[in-house]
């Protein structure tokens, strides 16, 4: 039986505009559990290449996802940005190989084999490296709350404009 992701809040980053962008990454992999899992109507599953489709329109969104979250590490210059960049490329080459093994084996119904390796695929980096961003951004943020000079003013201003999305 599919057992559906659902957003849960002790994921939040507490950064708004990365928080809905994982929100709505888990609702664009719970649509398609929902849409081409064994439990779906015939209609919906058993269409190969609208499954891979949809696992495509995913994998994209992850990497404009990837590309604004590394953005606006650069913004507040955050110190291991290298480190994780180097992890979104491999998230996505491992993405973009299973993609092509399913594609390969004509994937038609999203089993809970491959919604596992995806829900784990997605919810790990935001479980592990994003968190370790996120911990960095609160410090830096409460650094500059609690200074204020002159100096941290640019800096200040960089984060306010990360948090309203850039």
């Amino acid at each position: 039986m599919t057992r559906l992701l659902t957003w849960h809040d002790e994921w939040s980053l507490n950064i708004d505009l990365v928080d809905a962008e994982h929100r709505g990454l888990i609702e664009q992999l719970a649509d398609i559990c929902h849409r081409f899992g064994p439990e779906a109507s015939p209609r919906r599953s058993g269409d190969a290449f609208a499954l891979i489709d949809a696992l495509t329109d995913l994998g994209e969104a992850v990497r404009e996802h990837f590309k604004r979250e590394e953005e606006l590490m650069q913004a507040v210059g955050y110190e291991d940005i290298a480190e994780h960049c180097t992890e979104h490329a491999l998230l996505m080459a491992e993405y973009t190989d299973q993609l092509r093994r399913w594609r390969a084996e004509g994937l038609d119904v999203f089993d809970e084999d491959a919604q596992e390796n995806a829900r784990d695929w997605i919810l790990d980096h935001i479980l592990g490296a994003d968190r370790d961003f996120a911990k960095a951004f609160h410090e830096m943020d409460d650094r500059l709350s609690a200074t204020r000079d002159r100096s941290g003013v640019a800096v200040w201003a960089q984060l306010n404009a990360a948090r309203r999305g850039l």
